[in-house]
């Protein structure tokens, strides 16, 4: 298997990254509706290391050539992940409250709740994974420095593995001796132990393009390997399978094992039948659906934030012939979300183009709306 995502032009998407990009989407919105009893509901289970590895590959792609401060980088690439967030969230606090007036029921959302939402925090749940990808885009521009820095892929790999043995000592360091204060355990805890082990999946996915077949299957091989030697000790020690869900908050070498081993599978799997089939030379309405979901992922997993919390709290109690029917929950979570966002990018870019309001504001529509 060569690898050829540092061959192709800006001008042309891989559609292997787009594909792999809407299985850990599609994987992360089924964790949100499925039930738990399904086999579906335990093996998607590496969407979010599937997605943060991802994401390094096309940093890398992106931004090899280019020579970018730290700070420039911030100045770039905080606003759009943050200030979208924001505006969703805003909008979703908002709405909530007339909803529910509408309907005569209390609030449901305290002050403590709306702000750890905003915080990234738990909150109303759900946005945990965009606190991941903001901590991990935030020092995307010092990886990608350690990268050159190292000169090759295997001592930048060797330096991740470094620096997640070193998480794992300071995360049982921290279970045996309490934090002296709540600031320095909330910012180790909820930051911290989630900005390393994710930073080094977003790491690993940076040398992807360069790692040729064998190399790819000799990581894949090894943490396959974790994965069944701590199955098999749990299994052993609890007399049952232990789902790695256990070892999710924050990641442990038992949930990342398994990330990477199936994300590096689903990447030879993607990778097999876009060269079979030539997908990146195909433009049908598959591909351009994939291309999408692709490309407005974080609206897409914004919306599906309100149409689950709205199609579990209130449409299931009135319709409870629909209730334990997964399938419905998840195409009408996934459809919604999708459509929404389809329709606010084009009545957007309709402004934008059609306006002189939206000729003036482009560049902020485009950060709060077209990403």
């Amino acid at each position: 298997m060569t690898n050829k995502v540092e061959k192709i032009s800006d001008a042309q998407r891989d559609i292997r990254f787009d594909i792999l990009k809407t299985i850990g989407l599609l994987c992360i919105i089924f964790a949100h509706v499925g039930p738990e009893n399904n086999i579906l509901f335990h093996i998607r289970r590496f969407d979010v290391p599937l997605m943060v590895i991802v994401s390094g590959t096309l940093y890398y792609y992106s931004s090899a050539q280019k020579q970018i401060s730290f700070w420039s980088y911030l100045q770039k690439r905080l606003p759009r992940l943050i200030a979208p967030v924001w505006l969703f969230l805003a909008f979703f606090f908002i709405s909530a409250y007339g909803i529910f007036a509408l309907l005569s029921q209390p609030y449901p959302f305290s002050q403590q709740k709306i702000f750890d939402t905003f915080l990234l925090l738990n909150g109303i749940g759900y946005v945990w994974i965009i606190r991941v990808f903001t901590l991990v885009a935030l020092f995307a521009s010092l990886l990608l420095s350690l990268y050159r820095f190292s000169k090759s892929e295997s001592r930048f790999l060797a330096l991740l593995s470094l620096i997640y043995l070193g998480y794992e000592l300071l995360f049982n360091l921290t279970q045996r001796f309490n934090l002296p204060s709540r600031i320095l355990s909330s910012l180790v805890k909820d930051y911290l132990f989630y900005l390393m082990p994710y930073g080094c999946l977003f790491g690993l996915g940076m040398t992807l393009s360069k790692l040729r077949g064998r190399k790819i299957l000799f990581i894949f091989g090894i943490f396959l390997t974790i994965f069944l030697l701590l199955a098999g000790y749990f299994y052993y020690r609890q007399g049952h399978f232990v789902s790695t869900q256990v070892f999710k908050y924050p990641p442990r070498i038992y949930f990342i094992s398994y990330g990477v081993f199936m994300s590096l599978l689903s990447f030879f799997v993607v990778d097999k039948f876009s060269l079979k089939y030539n997908l990146s030379a195909k433009n049908n309405a598959l591909i351009t659906g994939i291309t999408f979901i692709s490309a407005s992922s974080l609206w897409i997993y914004l919306w599906h934030i309100f149409f689950v919390y709205y199609w579990q709290t209130l449409v299931m109690e009135h319709l409870p012939k629909f209730r334990g029917s997964f399938v419905i929950d998840f195409l009408v979570v996934t459809l919604g979300a999708i459509s929404v966002t389809y329709l606010q990018k084009k009545v957007i870019s309709g402004v934008v183009k059609k306006t002189r309001f939206g000729q003036n504001n482009s560049y902020l529509l485009s950060i709060l709306f077209l990403k």
